[in-house]
């Protein structure tokens, strides 16, 4: 299997969003292999926000966050006929792949988002393309919820990192794409679509390389 590494967005976890976590995973037990990193999304950002009330320190919160990645990645695995353990690697995850042509993985460390992971696993794959199913069906120059935001269809990563790179992101926060990631995808090349989950047929279209409505990130 050679196809793209796909980011998860945690939002499809959410219980107005159920029915496009059962179709996406309906489409996904069709794909012989896959390779996919899961996000955290609502329970993730529940837990977190109760934990930083308390006091607890980014650090912490970040160690919060990855535990739900983990668990949503075992419930993904689950409803798709997986009996493996979630890996906790990069390094795991190559293994795994090597061995069942699949892998369903979450968060590794604090600092690093999924999307972060999902940049760092298609380099270790050697894939050059990752797809990034999220909540937003494209990457806008403004937050999509003010009026006159505008959608980007191409953007090169050093237009994308300068657009973001006023954004302050704590543990948890959701966006669809970070500065990390974005420099990894650069360092290696590796081009990042970027389409909503709200329309299954669409993303299945950018995962299996066909013509698509979202970003394109290169």
């Amino acid at each position: 299997m050679s196809g793209p590494v796909i980011s998860l967005g945690g939002s499809i976890f959410s219980k107005t969003d159920e029915k496009h976590l059962l179709d996406f995973i309906g489409r996904m037990r069709k794909e012989e292999g896959y390779a996919l990193v899961v996000g955290g999304g609502p329970i993730a950002r529940d837990e977190i926000s109760i934990l930083r009330k308390m006091g607890a320190k980014e650090y912490y919160l970040d160690m919060m966050g990855i535990q739900a990645t983990r668990l949503n990645a075992t419930m993904v695995s689950l409803a798709l006929g997986n009996l493996m353990e979630v890996p906790k690697s990069i390094d795991e995850a190559v293994r795994q792949m090597n061995l069942n042509k699949r892998v369903i993985m979450g968060g590794t460390e604090p600092g690093h988002t999924t999307d972060a992971v999902t940049l760092l696993l298609a380099e270790a794959l050697n894939r050059d393309t990752v797809v990034n199913v999220t909540n937003v069906d494209y990457l806008y120059d403004r937050d999509p919820k003010v009026k006159g935001a505008k959608k980007i269809e191409r953007i090169s990563y050093s237009s994308a990192i300068k657009m973001i790179a006023s954004e302050k992101r704590g543990a948890g926060e959701n966006f669809p794409l970070d500065i990390l990631s974005i420099n990894i995808a650069r360092r290696s090349n590796i081009k990042i679509k970027m389409v909503s989950f709200r329309d299954t047929s669409n993303a299945f279209n950018a995962i299996e390389g066909r013509k698509f409505r979202g970003t394109t990130v290169s």
